[in-house]
């Protein structure tokens, strides 16, 4: 049996939620530099802990983005232009148009 990795569809599967998206994009366009920038709506330690358990380590994980979990820092990671590439193809959750 002949197993095949299409790491094209991963890429974008890592970026499709709302979530990562907004990590990325907010990365890109420089307005997020800590994990207090991510936590926008909902309540905050709700917010703090789904960053931390789930979605930061799986775009780290991905090389999308490097995380100081001490300091609470995030920047673009060495795969990051990778994963900027995939939001910018990627519909708005909201409907709302992409920023060109």
């Amino acid at each position: 049996m002949v197993v095949t990795h299409n790491a094209a569809s991963e890429e974008t599967e890592t970026v499709a939620t709302p979530a990562h998206r907004r990590i990325i994009a907010g990365l890109a366009d420089e307005a997020v530099e800590t994990v207090e920038d991510l936590q926008v709506r909902g309540r905050a330690d709700e917010i703090a802990a789904e960053l931390r358990e789930s979605h930061l380590p799986a775009l780290e994980e991905a090389g999308y983005i490097e995380w100081d979990r001490e300091a609470g820092t995030i920047e673009p990671g060495p795969n990051f232009e990778e994963a900027a590439e995939h939001v910018a193809d990627l519909p708005d959750p909201d409907g709302e148009p992409a920023d060109d």
